[in-house]
């Protein structure tokens, strides 16, 4: 509970920290607190300080994944966006086999976690390695850093810049100084109210689902370490598909259909309540629901920072993990609602499931479109996309009458 209520506040005040200090530093910083905390959660010889030491993982723990997303998605472009975007989630899936098989073998939960934290320290010398985001440091108007990283880049893929990129890339002389962005800038127009709300709904059903199945595998019945095993297995081909759906489908209907099959799917269980002896029947539905729920996954954050300007993404990306974080602060006492009835928790999530995915069909499509990079671009699309409606509802009326 500690840790999960670290991530909800983490979410947002690391996406400040990363809109403001960069993609890289907040990566990196956090991936060194990361490894600092877990070890010593490993020693901690009190169950207080345990606990205050995992809610600071929590909330550390969330910048690491969403400050590497949001540089991953920004350090390419055209469709090694989609690549890029889902590819991330990969190790995901393989670390719920693996993690499996560790705590298999350590059942003794100090030498699992150090197993689990020690390694993280490798990572450290991706600072070398890892480019700041091109498109951050071009959005605060940091041109010559932007044109080194592209010379670094050209040479290593054989390529040759263009000889005036540099006036490709300086900015319009008639332009307005940087934009100074916060949070409430994301309820600052009606179109980025109605993003961010939808965005909201969006991501608790998603993580209410994804982790009701995946925190509770021992309420599905089973063994819990195969149970383990098999949810990581179908995220595997979940999140390679959704690679394919996005290049070819777009975002919107890809992450509204999964996440109506998934509640759907959940709520097919429902009945098998009543015959005791129909474990495989749950097991194979729980496991197409999170099938389903973990494309939702892999898809919601690509879609999520394509829809806000690159000057306030990793605000509402964090923003948006609020209301994740507040769904991982409920999961725990989920499986509590079957003391009314058993079947009650898969009904909350069939029921997030299918209304979540309805929401999706509110926002717009991204897939074809270039990333926006400032809250005026943001607005200026806004106005231009109100007036076209405004004329074809002009047309449409002239026709009827």
């Amino acid at each position: 509970m500690m840790f999960l209520a670290g991530v909800a506040i983490g979410g947002l005040v690391c996406g400040i920290l990363s809109d403001k200090y960069g993609r890289k530093r907040t990566l990196m910083a956090s991936v060194l607190i990361q490894s600092l905390l877990g070890t010593a959660i490993a020693f901690s010889p009190w169950f207080l300080m345990y606990a205050i030491l995992r809610a600071a993982l929590g909330f550390i723990s969330v910048s690491v994944v969403f400050s590497g997303f949001v540089l991953s998605i920004e350090l390419v472009g055209g469709h090694w966006r989609t690549v890029a975007g889902i590819s991330y989630l990969f190790p995901v899936s393989l670390s719920y086999i693996t993690i499996a098989g560790i705590a298999w073998l350590l059942r003794e939960w100090r030498h699992l976690q150090l197993a689990i934290s020690l390694p993280g320290f490798l990572f450290l010398g991706l600072w070398w390695l890892i480019p700041e985001s091109p498109r951050w440091l071009l959005a605060l108007g940091r041109t010559q850093e932007v044109i080194v990283i592209l010379e670094k880049a050209a040479r290593a893929n054989g390529r040759e810049l263009p000889p005036n990129i540099d006036k490709q890339l300086m900015p319009d002389s008639s332009e307005e100084p940087t934009e100074d962005v916060n949070v409430l800038d994301l309820f600052k127009t009606q179109q980025m109210r109605k993003k961010t709300l939808c965005l909201f709904l969006i991501w608790f059903s998603v993580y209410l689902v994804y982790y009701g199945l995946v925190l509770n595998l021992g309420n599905i019945g089973g063994n819990l370490y195969v149970n383990s095993v098999l949810q990581g297995a179908v995220e595997i081909p979940a999140v390679a598909i959704s690679i394919f759906i996005l290049l070819k489908g777009g975002r919107r209907w890809p992450l509204s259909l999964t996440m109506i099959i998934s509640g759907v799917a959940c709520a097919c269980t429902l009945p098998l309540y009543l015959f005791g002896d129909l474990q495989w029947v749950a097991t194979s539905l729980t496991m197409l629901s999170k099938f389903c729920i973990s494309s939702s996954n892999a898809v919601m954050p690509v879609f999520t920072a394509e829809l806000y300007p690159t000057t306030i993404r990793n605000i509402g990306v964090g923003a948006a993990n609020v209301s994740a974080g507040i769904a991982l602060m409920l999961v725990p006492y989920l499986w509590h609602l079957s003391s009314v009835h058993t079947s009650v928790p898969m009904s909350v999530l069939a029921v997030f499931g299918i209304v979540g995915g309805l929401s999706v069909l509110f926002l717009p499509e991204t897939g074809t479109a270039p990333l926006i990079e400032t809250l005026k671009e943001e607005e200026h699309a806004a106005r231009i996309s109100e007036a076209e409606i405004s004329e074809t509802k002009r047309i449409n009326n002239n026709c009827c009458t």
